[in-house]
């Protein structure tokens, strides 16, 4: 067995402009619960960027960032029940500390966050689900406060085809929220631009409309009734939060926002609600509910993942990922990065 070599991509300083470069360590000590994967694939998400631009979220410096990746597990610390070396996984990477980040060869893990990865899903498509799905699935419970999924049972209170609308059906989020919504009964309503249409259908929606037309919130009323109360917003940002909540055609609604809304978001009917990935972490019943069907759905084969874009370079290609995010240039997909392709790794 080849000697493992631990190499981090990391920050070094508050919004460095300069390129970020790996740097060794060694191989950490691991508490109670935790275990250590070797990383095959990382995926980017946009807040991987914003905490290098922003100096978002970053307690120290020097800092490595990430939240979604997969691999197999290399080895397992005390009170570790559900893994063993040589599984193969997939993680919402802690970010409690650099070594528990995903922008690295190895990176301490939480049983708590991680499912198993059947081999029908490459580690490619598998590294891109963690944070979106997580971020979605604690939405649906903490912000629209309705019935989660699961694939074990029936569901309490199955809503018959109530609607429900999820705003940016393509992204990363929405794609996962469509496809929570459609297992727990609802009628789906997404938006999204007409070159994603057939993916977001694809996914569960049942109607999908685009989110540039002038007319797109009188088409998302004139599809849901009178009936529309929840709303995932997956964009939350340019307009969408607003039009969001002028689609509830009900007495009162509730719509679940990624980013932080204006402080007068909310109506006297309609509740606008921050939620996040965090909350599966702070609330154990959420956690267990989502990982749960997380899992249950990727065993079964019946979610659709991110497209995915393999950026060349591994680990150092994250430099040129930030750039196609900051610019702009990321829109249905996600962009992965496999660790054999690294430089100067093997």
């Amino acid at each position: 067995m080849s000697t493992p070599k631990f190499l981090a991509l990391t920050i070094k300083e508050p919004k460095q402009k300069t390129p970020l470069t790996l740097e060794s360590y060694e191989e950490p000590d691991l508490g109670s619960g935790e275990f250590l994967v070797q990383n095959v694939a990382v995926a980017q998400n946009p807040v991987d960027w914003k905490q290098l631009d922003w100096d978002y979220g970053v307690p120290s410096y020097p800092w490595t960032n990430g939240g979604d990746l997969a691999g197999r597990v290399y080895k397992i610390g005390p009170d570790v029940t559900k893994f063993k070396p040589g599984d193969r996984v997939i993680a919402f990477a802690s970010r409690k500390t650099p070594r528990h980040s995903a922008y690295q060869t190895y990176t301490v893990a939480l049983e708590n966050r991680t499912v198993k990865l059947p081999e029908s899903v490459s580690f490619e498509a598998g590294s891109t689900i963690p944070l979106a799905y997580t971020t979605a699935g604690a939405g649906f419970i903490d912000a629209l406060e309705l019935p989660f999924p699961s694939l074990d049972g029936p569901l309490p209170a199955k809503p018959n085809g109530e609607p429900i609308l999820v705003w940016g059906g393509s992204s990363s989020v929405g794609l996962y929220a469509v496809q929570i919504a459609k297992l727990a009964g609802f009628t789906v309503i997404a938006t999204a631009s007409p070159r994603n249409f057939d993916y977001v259908k694809s996914a569960g929606a049942d109607h999908v409309f685009d989110y540039n037309d002038s007319d797109v919130v009188e088409k998302i009323r004139a599809a849901a009734g009178n009936n529309l109360s929840r709303v995932y917003d997956s964009i939350s940002e340019n307009g969408s939060i607003e039009n969001a909540v002028k689609s509830i055609t009900a007495p009162s609604g509730r719509v679940a926002v990624i980013l932080p809304p204006k402080p007068d978001a909310s109506t006297s009917t309609v509740k606008v609600i921050q939620t996040g990935a965090i909350k599966a972490s702070q609330n154990p019943d959420i956690g267990k509910a989502v990982y749960g069907l997380l899992e249950a759905a990727l065993a079964k084969g019946i979610f659709v993942t991110n497209k995915v874009k393999v950026i060349p370079n591994g680990l150092l290609g994250v430099n040129a990922g930030f750039e196609l995010g900051r610019t702009h240039k990321v829109s249905g997909e996600k962009l992965v990065y496999r660790i054999a392709e690294t430089p100067g790794l093997n």
